[in-house]
């Protein structure tokens, strides 16, 4: 049986391994992997993030509230 398990950024680590091999723990988990999926993993990432990014914009311009307004007023561009 799969578990889920969250953990927080900090639980994430990188490590270089040989010349074109990468070791990426997750929490107590560890994977190695090759450099060009680490390159993939993170476009991946990008991609999803956007989306993530997009979706709460659209939330929030449903709703007429501004995405930034967590953001102190001298650094908004608008």
């Amino acid at each position: 049986m799969k578990t889920t398990k969250f953990i927080e950024a900090e639980q994430i680590a990188f490590e270089e391994v040989a010349e074109n091999w990468v070791s990426v723990k997750f929490g107590d988990e560890k994977f190695v992997i090759d450099v060009d999926t680490l390159f993939d993993l993170s476009f991946r990432c990008a991609s999803f993030l956007a989306q993530v990014e997009a979706k709460e914009e659209e939330q929030a311009a449903m709703q007429g509230t501004c995405v930034c307004e967590g953001v102190p007023a001298e650094a908004k561009v608008h």
